[in-house]
């Protein structure tokens, strides 16, 4: 049994304007040392086998990103899991600029992008 502390995972799926949003956050909030990022594609072998895990981990349709904040205790949504780290940490998202300038200005246009390529505009 590893006495070593939980370490969060994150799994952020490439060309996710919502999992990129996390990435901002963690790196802007210096973050990144306590979570671990795990990079999805949808092309990969595992893909489809790590999404139905963390589909039942959720109990619901994994969404990106989602992060294992705990063992065995998985969120999904960007903002709530930015909020969940922000809480935790004591931190102000609204005060991070990069996170700011992104969701203000980049990430509305980038969602917009994201819906008319899925089939969900």
């Amino acid at each position: 049994m590893s006495s070593a502390p939980f370490k969060a995972k994150a799994y952020l799926k490439e060309g996710c304007p919502f999992s990129f949003k996390f990435l901002v956050f963690a790196l802007e909030a210096g973050l990144l040392d306590r979570v671990e990022i795990r990079r999805m594609r949808e092309d990969a072998p595992d893909f489809e086998a790590t999404k139905q895990r963390l589909s039942e981990g959720l109990g619901k349709a994994a969404t990106f990103p989602t992060v294992e904040v705990a063992p065995g205790l998985y969120m999904s949504d960007s903002d709530r899991i930015i909020d969940y780290f922000a809480e935790r940490h004591g931190l102000d998202p609204d005060e991070m600029p990069v996170l700011s300038f992104y969701k203000e200005t980049i990430y509305p246009q980038v969602v917009e992008l994201h819906a008319i390529k899925t089939g969900k505009a």
